[in-house]
């Protein structure tokens, strides 16, 4: 987590006047947070250069904690909360420190059901048609849960059902022997089409110099913002 606060404060504090003394926590703050959305941006825009299609999700998957008078620290990190689709800290951390990505919920539904098989994840087969990011739909996936009765939902209504049993016979599981393979769809009486292929867990290098990035742009800004800040305090006071 990337936490910006700063140093020598009590030899700044030597220096100041009194009004400057009184106003020093409120400029701080303001200066703090100022060069937070600065490192926010900055890191949005490498995001931009740096990942294949990245998707609005992902370019608002980060948040700033403002600082205040009373907590003279701004802190600009990875949303560890979504309301409808997984967390980024489970898919874009990765990204940022290296490692292997955890599992989707998809893939949590499949293993649950038997249908993935351990320390195997998903990945797009030929079949599949992906969205103008390089992904997967939602849609598509919940046709898919929904034919192999993994989607979880308790809830489903009478036209859910009657989709179920449509996709049901639509998809299943494709295997060699007793080795399972991915999950196919039937495209014809003949034809059959690979739509998810079960594959090693992806694991990545560090692709997002995160920290790289913010540490630069504390360097370039957060002097310059201290000193407009104090100035503004200052004029505010008089």
């Amino acid at each position: 987590m990337l936490r910006i606060n700063t140093e020598g404060a009590a030899t700044l504090r030597k220096k100041l006047s009194d009004i400057e003394k009184r106003q020093l926590p409120f400029a701080t703050a303001k200066a703090l947070n100022r060069t937070a959305w600065e490192v926010k941006k900055a890191e949005v825009e490498a995001m931009m250069s740096d990942f294949d299609r990245p998707t609005r999700f992902t370019l608002n998957s980060l948040f700033i904690k403002h600082a205040k008078p009373n907590r003279l620290e701004s802190v600009v990190w990875v949303k560890d909360y979504a309301s409808k689709a997984q967390a980024p800290t489970r898919w874009l951390l990765p990204e940022v420190m290296g490692g292997s990505r955890g599992q989707k919920r998809s893939e949590a539904l499949l293993s649950g059901k038997g249908i993935l098989p351990g320390g195997k994840a998903l990945m797009p087969g030929k079949g599949m048609a992906l969205d103008s990011h390089g992904n997967v739909s939602r849609g598509q996936i919940q046709k898919i849960l929904s034919g192999l009765g993994a989607q979880g939902d308790k809830h489903a209504n009478s036209t859910d059902s009657k989709r179920s049993v449509g996709n049901s016979k639509r998809f299943f599981v494709l295997g060699k022997g007793s080795t399972a393979l991915g999950i196919a769809a039937r495209t014809g009486k003949r034809t059959v089409k690979m739509m998810l292929a079960f594959g090693g867990t992806p694991s990545y290098g560090s692709k997002l110099d995160f920290f790289g990035i913010a540490n630069r742009v504390i360097r370039q800004r957060l002097p310059d913002e201290m000193r407009r800040a104090l100035d503004e305090a200052v004029l505010s006071a008089r």
